[in-house]
């Protein structure tokens, strides 16, 4: 009941700036233009459903995101605990892992098009350059973080390096990788749409792109609400796999 209550709470807002936004711009075309307006959001939802295109564009965006968000997450979190065997390593890749993090990844994206071509998989590539190097710092950093009296304990046992790595370290460095998941889901979205934008044939990136052109304010919010929806619905699904996610990992270490 409290949980109804919650949700019936967090949707009076939206209901509200719908219906001011929609008796804002009402049938004023001006403001429509520049604004667009929650109907014609609605008549496009309806008409690019019925014609197929809007899922053709919103599932090709949908994989794109959820492969290279993997892809990104396992490469970069199986790197970051793997450092933690030698610091030294560490410490020589950092200034290079933290300049090519830092790069925009719009500024990465024109060579992504050009290696891997214009197709699917250059958008997961860039999901995946977004997402990498989020997933290799908050591992690494959850290694680092570890207590050292629980490293001490461990040698003090005679543990080995890695007997110490699968009991202490990747379990203690869960809540990190489950965080950097959470904050890659953003990551992965803007690295798959920025690809899209620049050159596709399909996905809301390339939606987007032609509603720019046309100047169609409303179609460009149809879009992005498309991409809202992916990213609420990654995190929903994140939160209903976290614990699972952990006690899976645990058994296997």
């Amino acid at each position: 009941m409290l949980k109804f209550k919650l949700s019936f709470l967090r949707l009076i807002p939206l209901v509200a700036f719908i219906l001011g936004w929609q008796r804002l711009v009402g049938n004023d075309r001006h403001l429509a233009f520049y604004f667009g307006s929650p109907s014609r959001i609605w008549e496009y939802l309806v008409s690019k459903s019925s014609d197929g295109s809007l899922e053709i564009d919103f599932f090709t965006t949908l994989g794109e995101t959820l492969s290279g968000f993997l892809l990104g997450n396992i490469l970069g979190t199986c790197i970051g605990l793997s450092l933690w065997f030698s610091t030294r390593a560490f410490d020589i890749a950092r200034p290079y892992i933290i300049a090519l993090g830092a790069a925009p990844v719009f500024s990465l994206a024109p060579l992504m098009i050009i290696w891997f071509g214009t197709g699917l998989f250059s958008k997961i590539m860039m999901a995946t350059l977004s997402t990498f190097f989020v997933a290799l710092l908050q591992a690494y950093s959850g290694a680092a973080e570890v207590d050292a009296g629980h490293i001490k304990l461990m040698k003090s046992m005679n543990a080995s390096k890695m007997v110490i790595f699968r009991k202490v370290i990747a379990p203690s460095s869960i809540v990190w990788v489950i965080a950097a998941f959470r904050i890659n889901i953003g990551f992965a979205l803007l690295g798959t749409f920025v690809g899209e934008y620049i050159s596709s044939e399909k996905g809301l990136g390339h939606l987007i792109l032609v509603a720019t052109g046309l100047f169609d304010i409303s179609l460009v919010l149809t879009g992005v609400l498309m991409l809202m929806i992916i990213a609420l619905g990654l995190n929903f699904l994140m939160n209903r796999i976290q614990s699972p996610i952990k006690k899976i990992i645990v058994q296997c270490l």
